[in-house]
């Protein structure tokens, strides 16, 4: 595996693209949700004030909101681009060629997108951590851990987003029609279902979604801390019960996975 490792580094190590968005990622998750200093001198209710958004234990659910946009976005599109851009170039078949089977190809893609999402909650992890210590006065270890999990979620999160991409990627295998399903299906399809779900079925139904069920693992922290108000007002849950989000969310991040892999071992290359 490691050998499989270094060998996606090599191919990647001097892709202009690759490194901008890996840059791009690192340096603007800690950076990001500082700006509400600035645009929240004085939020209005439910804030207290904009501290809630630094200080334990919220710093990790509104950090885990930021990241959830950062990880959509750019670590989605680096998995699309990484993978398509090899079909493109002919050196995934430049690659099987040379020796490596299809299941070893499969796995090395695989390897890195695991590895870019512990890199993401090694992120995500120390800037709530440096955020969240500058900003708590008289914290302790239980008050700085009190985050349900956090980073597991967050790692299953990011699992989730681009495991999804490598399917896109997988089933379409052209890089502008790939990036254009990928951001097309979780940011006008799937909401667009989420909405006739809701309106025709009036229940909670349309929480298990693929991608929203992903969404909800970091998810905008008022709709969690709301939303048995909101399920007694409307009779509508908006996000679903943490554990069985965490479970969820780990079934289809398999789910995809494996259908990538049916549909890349019944492709040419």
């Amino acid at each position: 595996m490691l050998q499989l490792l270094k060998t996606e580094y090599k191919k990647f190590r001097y892709n202009s693209t690759v490194s901008l968005l890996f840059i791009l990622f690192t340096v603007l998750f800690p950076t990001v949700i500082l700006a509400g200093k600035s645009i929240l001198k004085n939020p209005s209710p439910p804030f207290p004030s904009n501290n809630i958004f630094y200080e334990f234990p919220t710093v990790w659910e509104y950090q885990g909101y930021v990241g959830n946009w950062l990880v959509f976005f750019i670590m989605g599109f680096m998995v699309l681009h990484m993978f398509t851009s090899e079909v493109s170039y002919k050196t995934m078949r430049q690659n099987i060629i040379a020796g490596y089977t299809k299941k070893e190809y499969f796995i090395s893609k695989m390897i890195v997108i695991v590895c870019l999402a512990v890199y993401a909650t090694i992120i995500y992890t120390l800037s709530c951590l440096v955020l969240g210590m500058i900003h708590t006065t008289g914290f302790d270890m239980e008050l700085v851990f009190d985050n349900n999990w956090a980073s597991t979620r967050f790692f299953i999160m990011c699992m989730g987003y681009m495991c999804f991409a490598f399917l896109v990627a997988n089933v379409l295998r052209s890089g502008g029609l790939s990036m254009f399903l990928y951001f097309a299906f979780a940011l006008i399809l799937e909401p667009i279902i989420k909405g006739a779900m809701l309106y025709y079925l009036k229940n909670s139904a349309m929480n298990y979604l693929p991608l929203n069920t992903i969404e909800d693992l970091m998810c905008m922290p008022l709709f969690r801390t709301s939303s048995d108000f909101l399920q007694t007002e409307a009779g509508v849950s908006v996000v679903n019960d943490l554990n069985v989000t965490i479970g969820l969310s780990i079934v289809y991040t398999v789910l995809f996975v494996v259908l990538a892999w049916v549909k890349f071992k019944k492709s040419d290359v």
